[in-house]
């Protein structure tokens, strides 16, 4: 799960990659423009089952591995019909090599609905078109002998039913020995029994014994189709990768649009300006309510090293400190936030915070000692390049 794999970065070029991944994308969304990644499957476990010689899979399988490629290729396409206009996003396909060949040998196994061509092989079709023909034979056989039956009155009210699977005629009980064939049940009463005619019984044997050839020339079909296509694993992973990781990156940019997000000017210099900088959380709860954020705007750089945040109980003071902080924390994970676009915020190496209610006591220690410990703390490693919030200061 790339979600958990997320973590505070400090290099500027892994955040600016990532901001303008997701700044990108976040265009395409807006522009409405017609990029489809929505019908792929974990790749991954299937190229893990069949690593072993003689393993296979199955059709429905093989048709996610199809319509999963479909939906790379079209991604693609998408992005060199546009070249260069989403930069960042187009690196990450920039080595991966195009395999159509693997889609062909597909598509000449698998039909459009996941299942196995009837012509995938000729054997196959030649046991597809002997089920077909058995098929025709039983219900030319079964509507014949049902009417010759009904003309001699030994047919109980009723139609041909199914009974033990199996096609049946209801027939009275006392001219059940003058039909020849199988009894497979009778009614509550005993005055019904339902036989399966003797030559409807003999084909229909004949059928489930093709029914089972079929089934093993199927299995057949789909171990050659993987032993061809397991030298691709490689690439079928790579493919896989890149699915998820432009997934990834998609759902970083809704979540931006959610939030309103925008990309700020980045900054090597561990300095921040925030213009109308909204605390995320707020957004969509008070979104919900239909209510708006209070913004605030934030100067901290080399000549404005503290910022004093004052005023009465209940006024924000403590949301102003943790959207500075929260929204630091999101930019250096790769996280657009929501800013004007004409903000700038800088790297710091360390985030340090203490904040809210909810120090540690579990050494008996009293409220003022947690603070003590943490300001001990933050002193013995912080740097110049370090930010550092402190909530309820000296009390």
């Amino acid at each position: 799960n790339m979600v958990q794999k997320m973590q505070v970065m400090n290099r500027f070029d892994q955040i600016d990659k990532f901001l303008k991944q997701t700044n990108e994308f976040k265009s395409i969304i807006q522009n409405q423009e017609p990029l489809q990644i929505n019908t792929f499957f974990d790749l991954k476990s299937l190229i893990e089952k069949i690593r072993v010689e003689g393993t296979y899979l199955l059709e429905d399988e093989w048709f996610q591995i199809y319509t999963s490629l479909q939906t790379v290729f079209s991604v693609l396409r998408f992005f060199e019909e546009r070249a260069e206009v989403y930069p960042t996003l187009e690196a990450l396909f920039e080595h991966l090599p195009i395999e159509k060949n693997i889609l062909r040998k597909i598509e000449n196994v698998i039909d459009a609905k996941g299942k196995i061509k009837p012509n995938a092989s000729k054997e196959l079709q030649e046991i597809t078109a002997s089920i077909s023909k058995t098929e025709q034979d039983v219900r030319k056989r079964m509507d014949s002998i049902y009417k010759q039956a009904i003309a001699n009155n030994w047919v109980a009210d009723g139609s041909l039913t199914i009974r033990d699977g199996r096609m049946c005629i209801p027939v009275l009980a006392e001219n059940k020995r003058k039909l020849k064939g199988f009894v497979h049940d009778e009614s509550a009463t005993g005055q019904t029994v339902y036989i399966e005619p003797e030559e409807v019984f003999t084909l229909n044997n004949k059928l489930r014994d093709l029914e089972f050839d079929k089934r093993r020339e199927i299995i057949k079909i789909l171990i050659a189709l993987t032993d061809e296509l397991r030298p691709y694993s490689p690439l079928l992973l790579s493919y896989h990768g890149f699915l998820t990781k432009l997934d990834f990156v998609r759902a970083k940019a809704m979540f931006a649009i959610d939030i309103e997000a925008e990309m700020p000017g980045l900054l090597k210099e561990p300095k921040t300006k925030l213009i109308n900088a909204r605390h995320p959380l707020l957004l969509l709860s008070f979104a919900a309510e239909k209510k708006t954020v209070t913004p605030l705007n934030i100067h901290i750089d080399a000549s404005t090293r503290v910022v004093l945040v004052s005023g009465p109980n209940a006024g924000g003071k403590s949301v102003c400190m943790k959207t500075v902080g929260l929204l630091q924390i999101m930019l250096q994970t790769g996280l657009l936030i929501p800013v004007d676009a004409n903000s700038e915020v800088g790297i710091f190496e360390n985030i340090f915070a203490d904040i809210g209610d909810d120090q540690s006591i579990e050494s008996d220690l009293s409220t003022y000692s947690a603070h003590l410990k943490k300001m001990r703390y933050f002193v013995e490693h912080a740097s110049p390049k370090t930010m550092v919030l402190i909530d309820e200061f000296g009390t």
